[in-house]
């Protein structure tokens, strides 16, 4: 667990949920319904999505929260179809990825949510083939690292050992090409909290990260919009986090 000291280099959800709602209160979709899994992320997410959306001054609508079953998924789906209906809602957030993104697509769409008058918000996990290809979530927003870069690295790695990465290796990659390059500028106070919280932050492969205090970190994620079967970047990521901070 993240904590003081213990620094998280993974892709967080919050880092996630900030980055989409923040954009999408930006573009004049100020009101929001979400569906989220009943589990430990769904309650960091709501969190996370509580805040952003308090910064951004829009307003939760509902948020309805369904267990990993068909007929939960069902009842909570048919549930925001009927409020956005009303409506009072200009975008639905449902940070879920593969089949289940998918099946909750498919209810709001037989329930009316049309993905031309409402904006569907995902998270990270949209970017996968069988998210992007799906026709019920064209035109939805979701964040995630550039991809030029891991594009880049994945290719070197397949040169080098004759087999893709898996998506993680680029994080794996990050980590020791950090600790070997601040152990090689800063000497034995490389591991210092005040070398690793940097208010600057540092550049990987999956573009710019820093770590908090308490462990957690913030990523410099893009906005990309499901179009073609394809993922078109919106809002590129930011290079550097501004006036570090």
């Amino acid at each position: 667990n993240a904590s003081k000291g213990v620094y998280l280099l993974s892709f967080l959800p919050q880092t996630d949920t900030d980055r989409i709602i923040r954009y999408a209160a930006g573009h004049r979709k100020k009101s929001y319904a979400a569906l989220l899994p009943n589990n430990g992320y769904g309650v960091v997410v709501e969190a996370a999505l509580q805040r952003a959306a308090a910064a951004g001054g829009a307003r939760i609508m509902t948020i309805e929260r369904y267990d990993p079953d068909r007929s939960s998924m069902q009842a909570k789906a048919q549930a925001v179809a009927g409020i956005v209906r009303g409506g009072t809602v200009d975008a639905v957030f449902i940070p879920e990825g593969g089949e289940q993104v998918a099946l909750l697509a498919q209810i709001l769409a037989a329930g009316g949510v049309r993905a031309d008058r409402i904006r569907l918000l995902g998270s990270s996990q949209w970017n996968d083939p069988r998210v992007l290809s799906d026709s019920n979530l064209a035109g939805g927003w979701f964040p995630g690292p550039e991809s030029a870069s891991y594009q880049s690295f994945a290719q070197r790695y397949q040169a080098a050992f004759g087999t893709p990465p898996v998506r993680q290796a680029s994080l794996a990659y990050d980590a020791t090409s950090l600790a070997a390059g601040l152990n090689g500028r800063f000497g034995v106070t490389a591991f210092s909290d005040k070398v690793l919280t940097t208010p600057s932050g540092f550049i990987g492969i999956d573009g710019a990260f820093r770590f908090l205090a308490n462990g957690l970190n913030e990523r410099g994620l893009a906005v990309y919009e499901i179009r073609g079967g394809a993922a078109v970047v919106l809002d590129a990521a930011p290079k550097a986090f501004r006036g570090g901070a």
